[in-house]
């Protein structure tokens, strides 16, 4: 859904709602339903939000759809077939998809703010 990738990304580049509502040039309320789900942003706003992040507007779309992996499954089966991956990658994300939502929701701040301060 693109209002938790909204939540996540605007917590993870540290701003309030206030301050993302102000650059879209909405209230604060409206840019609170866009994150709780209520209502869908603009096409144009999510052009703005994507410049913003960083990132295109599919992987604003897309950013939280990973779906959670079978637990009979070996850990790396969906990966065995992706030689572009490390197996540390393949170790990280079968690791990830077995987190809860909220948990994947802090591993993604985390990394967002390590990748961000090391391209400093």
């Amino acid at each position: 859904m693109v209002s938790k990738t909204l939540r996540t990304l605007r917590k993870a580049n540290g701003f309030t709602q206030k301050q993302i509502a102000d650059k879209l040039n909405i209230d604060r309320s409206t840019y609170s339903y866009y994150e709780l789900g209520k209502i869908n942003p603009s096409i144009s706003s999510m052009v703005t939000l994507s410049e913003l992040y960083g990132i295109s507007l599919d992987e604003m779309v897309h950013y939280d759809q990973v779906e959670p992996m079978s637990t009979a499954a070996s850990p790396s089966a969906p990966y065995e077939a992706m030689p572009v991956l490390s197996e540390d990658e393949k170790k990280l994300i079968a690791s990830y998809r077995q987190l809860s939502s909220e948990a994947r929701e802090d591993v993604l701040i985390s990394v967002i703010n390590i990748a961000r301060d090391s391209a400093k």
